[in-house]
């Protein structure tokens, strides 16, 4: 009897999950994906953008079956890429990328955690029971296998998906590609995967919709407000929100909901939280682009100097430096001409040829694009503005 379900997904339409791959979908893990947002806050100016990591992930899991299937795979590979797919983001932090931040200043990413999470417990258990090594799985996902680069790659199933849902529920439509284009003219060449040539006007397509959606919906001013104070509330609890340190049970313990309410039940947070429910967000005091001023912009990267330069800014204002935030966002770059980069075929005389190509908007995606803006409150908007100005252009 087939006990198949039948997922009514608002972007990709039908999505099938049979009886053993429900079985990681129904795992406590995967279901918690469900209480972590896909954009954090990005809510607070397109309010239809509610979706979460559990959609996105069965969104991936469809299109790299998709890709497996137009790739020939046979079907145990191609049941591993789609769990692959299915599991990739299951090692989240609450918020998404936006609490990352906690783990990386540990060394430490999402991707790590997911692999930790694939270890003897209930997921590892239901993979094993698709018939499915685990084992082959991770060798996916840490791009051992070439077609690691389905789910993390140039042109990936992880951005096919999140472009398209994040379009569909922000009803910003930057990222509204032709994603069957790209999936259909893939080829395996020579263990890489490889794009038509012929496709170069839909991939273009897709760099100048990712640059588009970085621009106006992830790095859209208010939303990187609200994220910017949020995530400086969120260090201010210290070693309770050491996710590095903490068993897999603990950190699975963890999401959205529970942070949330850590932080409105904390003395010191309690603020950030109420700033936010009543959408009382910082204002753009000062801003640059990266074309404008590239070099300092890498110059202040790092955490230590954001702090410096915001005690600098806030002192030169006169306001306390709990008042002043510096965002410096960055797109990171579409790989296209490093060694991860997009690789194109030709077909000539009845053979598949791996062939570099040129194309100016992909050279141009292949950089990184960054950001600096400098928030304060409302009522020290002018001073901080001032003050940016002054420090800045030193």
């Amino acid at each position: 009897m087939d006990r198949s379900k039948l997922v009514k997904d608002p972007v990709h339409g039908y999505i099938i999950l049979d009886e053993d791959m429900l079985r990681i979908v129904d795992s406590a893990a995967f279901q918690r994906l469900r209480r972590i947002s896909q954009l954090p806050f990005v809510y607070l100016v397109y309010p239809g953008a509610r979706h979460t990591r559990f959609d996105h992930s069965l969104g991936c899991m469809h299109l790299a079956r998709i890709f497996g299937e137009r790739l020939g795979l046979d079907e145990y590979k191609l049941q591993v890429l789609a769990i692959a797919g299915l599991v990739h983001d299951i090692g989240h932090t609450p918020y998404s990328h936006l609490l990352e931040a906690l783990l990386r200043e540990k060394g430490i990413s999402h991707e790590d955690m997911t692999l930790r999470i694939l270890g003897d417990n209930e997921v590892s258990n239901a993979i094993e029971g698709c018939g499915v090594s685990v084992k082959d799985v991770k060798r996916v996902l840490e791009k051992e296998d070439p077609l690691g680069s389905i789910i993390s790659g140039p042109v990936d199933v992880d951005k096919l998906d999140f472009l398209l849902r994040d379009s569909y529920f922000t009803g910003a439509f930057y990222g509204v590609i032709d994603i069957a284009r790209i999936i259909y003219t893939s080829r395996l060449v020579n263990g890489k995967v490889a794009l038509s040539t012929r496709a170069l006007g839909v991939l273009e397509e897709l760099a100048i919709a990712r640059y588009q959606s970085f621009v106006n919906i992830y790095f859209h001013h208010t939303v990187r407000a609200a994220q910017t104070m949020f995530l400086r509330g969120v260090k201010m609890l210290g070693d309770l929100l050491d996710f590095s340190q903490m068993s897999v049970e603990e950190y699975l313990g963890y999401d959205d909901l529970t942070v949330w309410c850590l932080m409105r039940q904390n003395e010191k947070t309690r603020e950030v939280i109420r700033r936010i429910e009543s959408r009382v967000l910082p204002k753009v005091a000062y801003e640059y682009r990266a074309h404008e001023r590239k070099e300092h912009l890498e110059l202040i990267r790092s955490a230590e100097a954001i702090r410096n330069i915001e005690e600098l800014i806030a002192e030169e204002a006169g306001v306390s430096n709990k008042y002043v935030w510096i965002d410096t966002p960055y797109i990171p770059p579409l790989p296209y001409v490093d060694q991860d980069r997009i690789e194109f075929y030709v077909e000539e005389e009845g053979k598949t040829i791996l062939r570099e190509y040129i194309s100016p908007l992909l050279k141009f995606t292949s950089e990184i694009y960054g950001i600096l803006r400098v928030y304060t409150l409302k009522e020290y908007l002018d001073k901080v503005s001032q003050a940016s100005a002054k420090v800045l252009r030193r």
